[in-house]
């Protein structure tokens, strides 16, 4: 079928370089719509942001974009790294990118050896049944086409840090269920993972299971709290130490009603005192601890005359029967 090219209504024309044509095999269409409107405006000076909201895309899906036609060699770099939120234009042949700050070294060598390129990608997965298969899987579970930064991305973890498959896809599956399914999110707890040791199958799901159990804390007691921000890492780690004792979200909130009343604010280490000290005495429910805040009130009242330590009848019976001697 033949199709033909509408020039009516159209202003002019711009050049698309050969060797952007020879790379849209593995380019996504947001980078494709990303590089159109670079060539289209060449001497516009805007930021990743701004172009990526132009073409209706994220500002992260403009980096990627940007990255792939690094890789490729259709926009060059000064400088030779990866864009962040610089300024972008194609008002010379070769499109320019500002150079950004200094990275640290060890940060450095990783993002270097990050940078695979399209090619190696795409030979990686005609020559390794593995990663085939977790390109696949990986887009089932997130459910839409891996961008090339995920691409490179999963190979790092799957190289780098030597997490099997099964593992990843166990995290994605996590990262989906969190509503936090960004190749960001995914990394950061392969590293974690790395750096705990874990390599099995069992070790991961129980990992798992205390994930699960510390996120869905973790936002019960921002929403009980009332907190309209993240946690820091320091309330972070309370509510995980909280997550693994299985302490309750209501007891949580009735230890912020007394930090409250005691302090009159929001005191995690305040909190987490009152907490251990329930937890050692077996309170787990705020019935618990309601009830052992009665037993010293009875107690007063009892030692007070309100209520009797002896047999009023016995005593009475005693002194009817009793007949007093005179001297």
């Amino acid at each position: 079928m033949n199709y033909k090219i509408n020039w009516n209504g159209s202003d002019g024309v711009f050049a698309v370089p050969d060797l952007a044509a020879d790379c849209l095999k593995l380019a996504s269409g947001k980078a494709v719509k990303l590089l159109l409107y670079i060539l289209k405006n060449k001497t516009s000076n805007e930021t990743l942001a701004e172009m990526g909201k132009a073409v209706g895309i994220t500002e992260e899906d403009a980096e990627d974009a940007i990255s792939y036609w690094q890789q490729v060699g259709v926009i060059l770099s000064d400088g030779g790294l990866s864009p962040v939120s610089q300024t972008v234009t194609a008002d010379t042949p070769s499109a320019s990118v500002k150079t950004v700050p200094e990275v640290s070294a060890p940060r450095a060598r990783e993002k270097a050896a990050k940078m695979i390129s399209p090619s190696e990608i795409s030979e990686r997965v005609e020559s390794s049944d593995e990663i085939k298969f977790l390109f696949s899987a990986a887009e089932a579970t997130l459910g839409k086409v891996l961008t090339y930064t995920e691409q490179r991305t999963l190979i790092w973890m799957h190289d780098y840090y030597g997490t099997a498959s099964d593992l990843l896809l166990m995290i994605m599956d996590f990262a989906v269920s969190q509503n936090k399914a960004s190749i960001g999110f995914i990394e950061k707890i392969a590293s974690e993972w790395h750096e705990s040791g874990i390599v099995t199958h069992e070790q991961a799901e129980r990992e798992i299971l205390r994930m699960q159990n510390y996120y869905s804390l973790s936002g019960q007691v921002c929403a009980r709290l009332g907190l309209e921000r993240t946690l820091t890492p320091a309330e972070r780690k309370f509510v995980s130490d909280w997550a693994a004792k299985s302490i309750d979200i209501d007891l949580i909130a009735y230890a912020y009603e007394k930090t409250v009343d005691a302090i009159g604010k929001v005191k995690f280490s305040y909190m987490n005192k009152i907490l251990l000290d329930w937890y050692g005495k077996g309170f787990f429910t705020p019935a618990d601890v309601k009830k052992s805040e009665k037993k010293p009130a009875a107690d007063k009242v009892q030692k007070s005359g309100g209520e009797h330590s002896y047999n009023l009848d016995l005593l009475v019976e005693h002194a009817m029967n009793t007949v007093p001697e005179f001297k």
